[in-house]
C-alpha cells in the first residue's frame, strides 16, 4: 500500500491486488509495533539502532538495506501519522517506548489499534488517493514478451471462478511470508509464500531464504487459536519499559529458568532467535509440559501496565487461559510459533529484484533482515480430474515436515530427505491432485492446488540453503554444526531457479562501502 500511495502521487495508474480480503493481512494481526529512532531517547542514535539491527541479524544483513531502514522509519512514522494513526503517547508531544527482544534502547513505537490502527489508515490513504483495490484475487504467474519484458500478471479471481490478466510494466509483489509452511504459525492463512515462488519461477533472486524467525511466545491451547503469537518476554515484565529491567520468565516443566544455559546475560530479554530455540530444545528433550510448550511466568506488577498497551492480547490470554492468567497472577503456558520469513526475493536500494520491472516490498523481500494460458489450463486440471489426492491432506504432510526438518532444529539428513520427498511430491503427488467441489467460484480447495506448487517451491528453496549452510546462526540451528563459523559463512546464499531444480550461490556480504545501486527516474516505469 506504501508503494501504492507514492506512485499515485507521482501519477501512476495503480491497481492493488489482494489474494483474500484487503484486510486480511500479517500487519492486521500485528501488536503494531514499530522500531524507529525517534530522537527523544537521548541515549539513542541512528548508530546504535543500526548496530543492534546487525546483531539482531546475526551479522547476515545487506548493510545498505539496513541503514535505509534505520535512517527512514521515523519518516515513515510520520507518514503514519500524517493518516490519522495515533502512536501511544506519554503527552502530546512525548512518545511512549518500550524495548524490544535483544534492542539495547528504548525506542518501540506502538500503535493505540495495534496491526489494525495501520491497516486502516493506509487503506483510506489508498483509496484517497484513487488507487484500485480488488479483492480475492490470488497472484498465479507473470507475464513476459519475447524479448523478456514484464507485461503483466494472471491471476485467479476466486469470487468469480475465473482468470484475469492484469496488464503492466511494473508489478510490486507485497504478498507476505511463507509462515503456512510449518504446523504451528502465527501468520495468516493466506501465507503460503505465493509471491515468493511466483518471482523464483520468474527467474528472481532468492537471498538468506534458510532463516525463518519463530515468534518465542505463542499460546499452546485450545486448538483453534494454538500458535497465535503472544510477542516477547519483555512485555511481561519491567524490561517492557525499563531496558535494564527484568523480562517474563520462561521455565520448565521442572520449574527451572533454563534460559540461563543459552543467555544468561540478557536472559528471556535475548532475540528471538535464541529464545525460541532454547524453547523448542526444552520441549524436544522432554522438559516440556503434556501439552507441548513451557511456562511463562509474568510479573504481576506491570499487569495493569500490559492491559492498558496491549489490549487485544490481554482479551486473548482472558478468553483462552483465565482471569488468573490475564491478570498475571499465574504462570502460563508458550510455545515458539512461525511467524516472519526474514529471507525472500533480493532487492536492491529501490526495491528493484533482479528481474526488470519486477519490485518487492516488506515479509516477501530479502536481505534487509536477512503466465500464458497454457499455464492456466494446467492450473484447472483439479477440477477436472474424479480421482486423485486430498490437497488439504498433502498440505498437512508439507506442513509436518517442514515443521520437523526445516525448523528451529535443522540437521543434513533430514534437510536431504526433505529434497528428496519434494522430489517425489512434484513428480506423482501434485500431478494427481482432485478437489471434490466443481464449482470455480470461492472454492478454497482448488486454491490449495495452486499454493501447493508455492509451498513446495518455496521450502525446497528453504532446504537446499539451510542444508548447504554448514553452521548455527541467527534463526538457522544445525543439530550437526552447531557453532557460529564467521571465517567461512560470514556470507549470503543466493537462490535461482535452475531447470526444476533450485541452484544456491555464496557471496559476500553487502557491505555501506560497496557501490549502491543507481534509482530509477521517477516518472521513467509510470504505469505501475
Amino acid at each position: 500500500m506504501r508503494a501504492a500511495i507514492e506512485a499515485r502521487r507521482l501519477g501512476a495508474a495503480v491497481t492493488i491486488i489482494a489474494k483474500g480480503p484487503v484486510r486480511a493481512t500479517h500487519t492486521r494481526m500485528s501488536g503494531g509495533r514499530f522500531n524507529a529512532m525517534s530522537g527523544q531517547n537521548p541515549k539513542d542514535n541512528h548508530d546504535i539502532f543500526f548496530a543492534d539491527t546487525i546483531n539482531g541479524g546475526a551479522g547476515m544483513n545487506n548493510r545498505q538495506l539496513a541503514r535505509i531502514l534505520t535512517q527512514e522509519a521515523m519518516d515513515r512514522a510520520y507518514d503514519l501519522e500524517s493518516w490519522g494513526l495515533v502512536w501511544e503517547r506519554r503527552g502530546p508531544d512525548k512518545y511512549l517506548m518500550a524495548g524490544s527482544g535483544g534492542g539495547t534502547q528504548l525506542r518501540m513505537l506502538g500503535s493505540y489499534d495495534e496491526g489494525i490502527g495501520i491497516t486502516e489508515v493506509m487503506i483510506h490513504a489508498t483509496r484517497k488517493l484513487g488507487a484500485g483495490l480488488v479483492e480475492n484475487r490470488m497472484l498465479v504467474d507473470i507475464a513476459f514478451d519475447d524479448e523478456g519484458v514484464l507485461t503483466g500478471a494472471l491471476c485467479l479471481d476466486m469470487r468469480h471462478g475465473r482468470w484475469c490478466f492484469y496488464r503492466c510494466g511494473s508489478l510490486v509483489i507485497a504478498t507476505g511470508g511463507t509462515s503456512q509452511v510449518y504446523e504451528t504459525n502465527s501468520g495468516p492463512a493466506l501465507n503460503t509464500g505465493d509471491g515468493t515462488a511466483v518471482a523464483y519461477r520468474a527467474g528472481a533472486e532468492l537471498v538468506d531464504i534458510e532463516f525463518m524467525q519463530f515468534i518465542p511466545i505463542s499460546f499452546v491451547f485450545p486448538p483453534s487459536i494454538r500458535g497465535y503469537t503472544l510477542t516477547e518476554p519483555p512485555f511481561y515484565g519491567t524490561r517492557h519499559f525499563d531496558i535494564n529491567g527484568e523480562p517474563g520468565k520462561l521455565l520448565n516443566a521442572q520449574g527451572e529458568r533454563f534460559i540461563m544455559k543459552h543467555d544468561p546475560v540478557r536472559r528471556e530479554g535475548g532475540t528471538r532467535d535464541v529464545l525460541a530455540r532454547a524453547i523448542m530444545l526444552e520441549i524436544l528433550e522432554g522438559r516440556g509440559t503434556a501439552e507441548g510448550g513451557v511456562w511463562l511466568e509474568p510479573d504481576p506488577k506491570v499487569a495493569h501496565h500490559f492491559q492498558q498497551e496491549r489490549p487485544m492480547y490481554t482479551k486473548r490470554i482472558l478468553e483462552n487461559y483465565g482471569e488468573r492468567a490475564a491478570n498475571f497472577l499465574e504462570a502460563f503456558q508458550v510455545m515458539p510459533s512461525a511467524l516472519y520469513t526474514t529471507g525472500g526475493i533480493r532487492i536492491d536500494n529501490w526495491g528493484r529484484s533482479t528481474v526488470p520491472g519486477l519490485y518487492a516490498a516488506g515479509e516477501v523481500t530479502g536481505g534487509v533482515h536477512g503466465a500464458n494460458r497454457q499455464r492456466a489450463a494446467a492450473l484447472e486440471q483439479p477440477l477436472q480430474r474424479s480421482d486423485g489426492t486430498s490437497p488439504s491432506a498433502v498440505k498437512r504432510r508439507i506442513q509436518e515436515m517442514t515443521t520437523r526438518e526445516v525448523g528451529l532444529v535443522r540437521n543434513g539428513r533430514g534437510l536431504e530427505q526433505v529434497t528428496d520427498t519434494l522430489a517425489e511430491f512434484r513428480e506423482q503427488v501434485l500431478p494427481r491432485l482432485a478437489v471434490t467441489g466443481r464449482s470455480r467460484v470461492l472454492n478454497r480447495e482448488w486454491m490449495e492446488t495452486i499454493e501447493l506448487e508455492n509451498m513446495t517451491a518455496v521450502v525446497g528453496c528453504m532446504a537446499a540453503a539451510a542444508l548447504q549452510r554448514t553452521e548455527t546462526r541467527g534463526a538457522h540451528y544445525r543439530q550437526d554444526f552447531p557453532e557460529r563459523n564467521d571465517a567461512d559463512w560470514s556470507a549470503n546464499l543466493y537462490v535461482r531457479k535452475d531447470g526444476d531444480w533450485p541452484r544456491v550461490e555464496k557471496r559476500p556480504l553487502v557491505l555501506e562501502t560497496d557501490a549502491p545501486a543507481q534509482p530509477v527516474p521517477a516518472r521513467a516505469e509510470a504505469g505501475a
